[in-house]
């Protein structure tokens, strides 16, 4: 479900009802409990919190009852029901409740929403021990167990972290046996919040004296609380909604129930708010008629401003909401204990920034940069009450309809928030999900991306329209100097290398090759080839001798590109020296980029000079455009990892290809204000198809970086600005590293999606923090392009640790070996199906047939579990593959030439696990002979296999385990290649 905000054009006008302060609510309600008597507690509130609450008494055998308006609690001792006391999902009532819970009489456990579980209690349960209070919590979060016993008193240091643990301590040391003394450490945030705790304990006849510097509490042992009548406020954190609201807007609006426009009018914690407003240029004006508060204005000019948010730290999500507007620069000081509340607010509110907001976050400040205007866009409320409302409001000033999770949160504090911002004329709604659907919000393709304009047309609309601006940059490397390329400079290259194609005879439909670092010539090669008709067949620069002569048989392209020399290796020689073989494959010509020449012609192979033959030369823009694809033309042939044997050739069609990058680019909100960069190699998928292909259609600048090196990845994101990144997770974690070595992080970046493996959830929840950024998990093929993503707006519970969930366009399914279809939570056969699957496997119709099933969906060889919500964890694999860094190892290729080693009689290569790259290769070998790991690798290198395939781990053993039918074992050799490894990590 979301709800769905559309932009307000019209003037607000009505009245908002405010609701009464939950502060002094759950104050009243849980010190009426501990009274002996009858309290009453005038102005009924439904917050879900306070609900918590009040549920949470009666668990502990206080009763509460509503007459009228009032609450009525019959205080007194608590006698748990069944020892199990639920706080839901209110932070309050777990951390009032959790010091409390050991006056009653018998053992308690607190316990509440299942990410409750991450929630951290560890300091409070430290000063309670100090108090003399026996709570156990062995995760350091809930559930907590606490045993029956008054608390002895005593001298307590608390962080000032949040105030709500002081609060927790102060209602509890009344009922010690011994006087209390709680002093406040570090920065005390949040103090008005416990001001009122104070002041409440005080109407109920608790003594607490505070020192004079504010961050000392002395209390008297033995104290027994007395009955009162407690009438509650407005709200000012709810009215605050309200307000923003109409400061965006043309507005008439009363707010009945609030009767101060200023901080000195109330007690209420977040009071100061109103003078926050009041500086902003908000006119709370007092209506004589009523004695409430009156917004009225035509218009207003919001005025930037200087906030501690330690005074109103619950403000933070509404405040970054009107700053946006305000003209100039607000900075809101003191974020960081803000990002403990329900989520991370200061992380959710960044995402004000897919709406066109500019959002900094500098350390324990937020910076936000007044704009123009937002646009609409898919957000994610994080579950969180306050962040839902505040970008709700943000959303009503946008252009365009919006959508927000969990679009039920505001119930926690503001249970009508959706009634009154409807009466007063905004255009909010919950939307249910079709029925039956498990795919991701409906992304669609941008305006002007259509699948059915090949992507060489849209790379000739942006020359037309931004001619001088940036289109590429590939960083320096190896001696190459940086080169930025222009849309123009593009299209003009492009063009000159389409001619060169046509001028060596490639033929609409025929496989152009290339061996290509990630250098400018890649993408402008691409082009060429895409506008010729012709399939790009990119190569891996890893490739050497074995691999490169069965691709190029495999696919029988007439012209290769080559770089001459690309990180030690002399590639143009390797290719003379592979035609000059005997069952050479059949090349017609060779382009070499970079090097000098001259180049053997004794096989009839004519060689050439890249920068020589497109210098210069005029474009044939009738024959290229005469030569234009139909969208439904093939246009690439990628070659897989051939992990069950040989690799396979994958047919793509174009408009499948545009489809896919224009997929993710909705999903995940990417604009024409973003710039890409792309590390991973343009001759795999990632890099190929949502890095280049994705910025070519997109039409924004793609940042291009040959050779990887996490400093220099850093450095260029710095200096390019790049907002968004897909690479494999060993890239996320190299990164990571450079950012805590240095210091400095990629203040631009917004998102990396990180792919080819797993990203462990630590490694995630680590670069979150440290980027600044959205780490989102993903889950594709060479076949399917990706399946699953997770996104900005989703719930970091549910995306670190899982592959994300379907694309819009996307179907995924897991079933059993019979091919039924399995429900939530169940493990199975992982199998997807779209409008991005390939078109087939090249020249192998038995091998595509047995990759899909009757009815359309491919399978993947992967095992996975899709949960209730959509999100998919691939749990293992059926395939014999090994996942190094996001490069499938071909294990039955590298098995077969081993078995031809004269020392080997049997092997079994299998994965075991790296802390870098997820997967390494280790090969048990059964030998009849002398071998060692040394001359493994050295027969490996002579038979010209990629060094990434060797594996890097030999075990001699005396057999390899089989069951009856003959078949390895491989999951038991796994599982003694991770003992080895665990044991080393141990020994070392």
């Amino acid at each position: 479900m979301r709800l769905l905000v559309k932009g307000t054009a019209g003037p607000l006008a009505g009245e908002l009802d405010i609701p009464v302060s939950k502060y002094h609510a759950h104050r009243a309600l849980i010190l009426a409990s501990l009274a002996p008597g009858t309290s009453r507690i005038h102005g009924l509130t439904d917050a879900g919190h306070v609900r918590h609450t009040i549920a949470a008494l009666r668990s502990l055998g206080t009763s509460i009852r509503a007459e009228g308006d009032t609450f009525v609690v019959e205080g007194g001792p608590y006698r748990p029901e069944d020892g199990v006391v639920s706080v839901g999902s209110s932070g309050t009532t777990l951390y009032f409740l959790t010091p409390l819970a050991c006056l009653a009489e018998a053992p308690v456990t607190i316990t509440g929403q299942r990410y409750f579980r991450r929630r951290p209690i560890g300091p409070l349960l430290d000063a309670l021990a100090a108090l003399g209070v026996t709570a156990e919590a062995p995760t350091g979060c809930p559930p907590i167990s606490v045993l029956p016993h008054r608390p002895s008193g005593g001298r307590v240091s608390v962080p000032g972290t949040l105030s709500q643990w002081i609060s927790g301590l102060l209602l509890l040391a009344p009922f010690a046996t011994g006087p209390s003394l709680i002093e406040v450490t570090g920065p005390f945030n949040e103090r008005s919040y416990v001001d009122l705790t104070v002041s409440m304990m005080r109407c109920f006849g608790l003594a607490v004296e505070v020192g004079d510097d504010g961050r000392t509490f002395a209390v008297e042992p033995g104290q027994r609380a007395r009955p009162a009548t407690v009438t509650l406020p407005p709200d000012i954190g709810s009215a605050a909604f309200g307000i923003a609201a109409t400061a965006l807007h043309p507005s008439d609006v009363l707010l009945r129930g609030l009767r101060t426009t200023n901080a000195a009018g109330t007690d209420h914690p977040e009071a100061d708010l109103l003078d926050v407003l009041t500086r902003m240029g908000v006119p709370l004006l007092r209506d004589p008629e009523t004695g409430f508060v009156r917004v009225r204005h035509d218009g207003l000019r919001l005025a930037p401003v200087s906030v501690d948010c330690r005074t109103v730290p619950d403000a933070l999500p509404v405040l970054s909401a009107l700053a946006c507007h305000a003209e100039g620069t607000s900075v809101l000081e003191n974020v960081a204990h803000v990002r403990l509340k329900e989520s991370d607010r200061v992380t959710a509110m960044l995402q004000l920034n897919r709406m066109g907001a500019r959002l900094e976050l500098r350390g324990e400040r937020l910076v936000c940069h007044g704009v123009e205007s937002l646009a609409a866009a898919d957000l994610s409320s994080f579950n969180d009450h306050r962040v839902l409302m505040a970008l709700a409001v943000a959303a009503s000033r946008a252009d365009g309809e919006s959508r927000l999770t969990y679009p039920n949160a505001y119930r926690i504090s503001y249970p009508r928030f959706l009634n009154e911002m409807n009466a007063v004329g905004m255009s909010m709604s919950v939307q249910a999900p079709e029925r039956g659907a498990r795919t991701a919000r409906t992304p669609g393709t941008a305006p002007g991306r259509t699948a059915a304009t090949p992507v060489g047309a849209l790379v000739r609309r942006w020359a037309r329209r931004r001619p001088y601006g940036t289109a590429l940059v590939e960083t320096a490397s190896e001696g190459r100097p940086e080169r930025v390329v222009t849309w123009r400079e593009l299209d003009e290259r492009a063009d000159a290398a389409a001619s060169l194609l046509l001028d060596l005879g490639v033929e609409p439909g025929e496989p152009v090759a290339w061996q290509l670092p990630n250098w400018a010539e890649f993408p402008v090669l691409a082009l060429a080839t895409a506008r010729v008709g012709a399939l790009c067949c990119p190569l891996m620069p890893i490739f050497r001798e074995r691999e490169m002569s069965f691709m190029l048989g495999a696919s029988r392209a007439r012209v290769l590109v080559v770089a001459e020399r690309f990180r030690g290796r002399d590639h143009a020689a390797e290719v003379a020296g592979l035609l000059a073989l005997p069952d050479a494959p059949k090349l017609d010509h060779v382009v070499v980029v970079g090097g000098a020449g001259p180049y053997s012609t004794e096989t009839g192979t004519r060689w050439h000079r890249f920068e020589e033959a497109v210098a210069g030369r005029p474009p044939e823009r009738a024959a290229i455009d005469a030569r234009g694809p139909e969208p439904t033309a093939l246009a690439q042939l990628l070659f897989t990892s051939g992990t069950s044997g040989a690799p396979k050739g994958v047919l793509h069609r174009m408009d499948a290809l545009t489809r896919a990058a224009m997929m993710e680019v909705r999903h995940l909100g990417l604009t024409e204000d973003d710039r890409v960069f792309v590390p991973s190699p343009l001759a795999h998928q990632t890099g190929f198809l949502y890095g280049m292909w994705l910025a070519m259609a997109l039409g924004v600048p793609q940042v291009l970086q040959p050779v990887w090196d996490g400093r220099a990845a850093l450095e260029a994101l710095r200096r390019w600005k790049c907002t968004f990144t897909q690479a494999a997770t060993p890239f996320l974690g190299d990164l990571l590293r450079a950012v805590e070595e240095t210091g400095r992080r990629p203040e631009a970046l917004r998102i990396f999606v990180a792919t080819g493996a797993a990203v462990p959830r630590a490694l995630a929840e680590r670069a979150t923090r440290a980027l600044g950024a959205t780490v989102c998990g993903a889950w594709g093929t060479t076949e399917t392009g990706l399946g699953t993503l997770a996104a900005p707006g989703d719930e970091e519970a549910l995306v670190w640790g899982t592959d994300g969930r379907a694309l819009t366009g996307v179907r995924v399914r897991v079933t059993d070996d019979a091919g039924r279809v399995l429900g939530p939570g169940q493990e199975g056969n992982f199998e997807v199906t779209g409008k991005c699957l390939f078109e087939g496997y090249l020249d192998q119709p038995e091998q595509t047939a047995q990759a899909m099933t009757p009815d359309g969906w491919y399978r993947s060889g992967d095992l996975a579990v899709i949960d209730e919500a959509g999100f998919v964890r691939i749990t293992g694999r059926v395939k014999d593959v090994i996942n190094r860094g996001g490069e499938k190892v071909p294990v039955a290729e590298i098995e077969q030439l081993l078995h031809t080693h004269p020392a080997v009689a049997d092997v079994a290569i299998v994965a075991m696990p790296d802390e870098r790259l997820g997967e390494r290769a280790c090969a048990y070998v059964v030998a009849t002979g002398d071998l060692d790991l040394a001359g493994m690798r050295r027969f490996l290198d002579e038979r010209r296999v990629a060094k990434q395939y060797w594996p890097e781990r030999l075990e001699l053993v005396g057999e390899l385990p089989r069951n009856p039918a003959g078949k390895v074992q491989k999951f038991l050799l796994r599982e003694r290649a991770r003992r080895l490894i665990n044991n080393s990590e141990v020994h070392g």
